[in-house]
């Protein structure tokens, strides 16, 4: 009888604080939304005033970057806020977000970051979940256009299927900057040496085995220059040119270098073949190309030290700069070259969401729709910006590469190297970086 009485003594109270504690929490939502909504609306109905709110955006270096901050000095004359944008070496931006959610310091607001790192940021809980944020009727673009995004690409970048979440609607981010592994050629060296359609024009090489008597013909008319250059340095670069190379010659898509158990099967025939057909072509190239990564092979193009590359599409606004190209006038896009089993192209890019740690979180979802709406989204493009939105795909005729990009997203088959699963789920990547380095191994020693 006492136990009784003590377990309906001990209830009630608990039984108040409870019901206390609910209501409270359900008015400090209420207050938080009264807040928001009692901030002034500046621009076109939704984008609200953050005077004094300080906001911080972390990404890579680039061109893609650097038309983003053409649209956050928008976002702070409309609004108020300072937003600082920090752009630097992508190599060293996992090992800062990951250093920063750990101590929890809250100085990231939107972090941008490559779909391979996807699982860190998931699993990781460093990002919120967008679905959220987009119920907020209140902060909400009404125009932002998720129906404009191109499907495939808004799937790659926000919808995290693997690892331990599972979750098919949960939206952890949107596209940041989309990448197709294309290739650049000059079409003066090309007809100068005779490469030529029916019509007298430069006509790039269709297949990998087309590439290597092109290059032959090339190297033969330009003797003082190595005619072909790729991304060959030891890491990512390496894994992005050989992910369509091993593709095209029988490589599972979209995962050509493990199977379902993570059995490694990269050095099976369709690996053997594609390094054989890299060391081919190895002696078209520049003597130090296994240390060339993305950067130095835009550098080498820009210059006009080379008649034919791959690289992420994401850089090629260079080539088309008068201030940083000498080849604006002489350079074309095409896709990446075909195998014995077809032309698929490799998909890259980054993503942003919102930082789980973001002091600001409401302030930065109005900047990450501003940023990448689809009202903005023209004017990113022309800033050099890779956006990919219908909209702009249909009213965009400015540069010689969107033909090859569109067609390349229709041809996309979805290569992917290894996502890097985080929480204790490294062993893909692992996986990832033995095939990258055996691969670079196999060249070196050719070398």
């Amino acid at each position: 009888m006492r136990f009784k009485k003590l377990i309906v003594f001990i209830s009630i109270p608990l039984i108040v604080f409870a019901i206390a504690f609910f209501a409270l929490a359900g008015t400090g939502k209420d207050e938080e939304k009264g807040k928001v909504e009692e901030a002034e609306i500046v621009y076109k109905g939704w984008l609200r005033s953050w005077e004094g709110v300080n906001l911080v955006l972390t990404s890579h270096q680039g061109p893609s970057t650097d038309a983003y901050k053409v649209l956050a000095k928008e976002f702070e004359e409309l609004t108020g806020a300072t937003v600082q944008v920090i752009d630097e070496s992508w190599t060293d931006l996992l090992g800062k977000h990951l250093a920063a959610a750990a101590a929890g310091t809250a100085v990231y607001d939107i972090l941008t970051f490559p779909y391979i790192w996807f699982g860190h940021y998931v699993e990781g809980e460093m990002v919120e979940d967008l679905n959220d944020w987009f119920s907020k009727t209140e902060l909400v673009d009404p125009n932002y256009g998720m129906d404009d995004w191109i499907p495939a690409i808004l799937d790659t970048y926000g919808r995290y299927r693997t690892g331990f979440f599972k979750d098919p609607d949960a939206l952890w981010s949107v596209p940041y900057k989309f990448d197709i592994y294309l290739a650049q050629y000059r079409t003066d060296m090309f007809e100068e040496a005779g490469i030529v359609d029916s019509s007298g024009k430069a006509k790039p090489p269709e297949t990998w085995d087309e590439l290597l008597e092109d290059a032959k013909i090339l190297a033969k008319k330009f003797p003082d220059m190595k005619p072909v250059v790729f991304p060959l340095s030891v890491d990512d670069p390496m894994v992005a040119t050989f992910v369509p190379l091993i593709a095209s010659y029988g490589g599972e898509i979209p995962m050509p270098w493990y199977d379902e158990n993570l059995y490694p099967k990269f050095h099976g025939k369709p690996g053997v073949d594609a390094i054989n057909y890299l060391k081919k072509l190895l002696p078209y190239m520049p003597p130090d190309v296994l240390n060339f990564d993305y950067d130095k092979v835009n550098t080498q193009m820009a210059q006009g030290l080379a008649a034919y590359a791959l690289n992420w599409n994401a850089y090629l606004p260079v080539l088309v700069d008068p201030d940083k190209s000498k080849i604006t006038k002489v350079v074309a896009f095409d896709l990446s070259p075909a195998g014995p089993n077809g032309r698929p192209q490799g998909l890259g890019g980054w993503q942003m969401s919102i930082s789980k740690d973001s002091k600001n979180k409401e302030a930065a979802f109005q900047l990450l729709q501003f940023l990448s709406g689809k009202d903005k989204s023209v004017e990113l493009a022309l800033a050099g910006g890779s956006v990919a939105r219908y909209s702009v795909a249909k009213i965009l005729r400015l540069s010689r590469s969107i033909h090859s990009i569109h067609s390349s997203l229709k041809q996309c088959q979805m290569l992917q190297p290894v996502v890097w699963i985080g929480a204790g789920r490294m062993f893909r990547g692992l996986l990832r970086s033995v095939s990258m380095i055996s691969c670079w191994a196999l060249l070196r020693r050719k070398r």
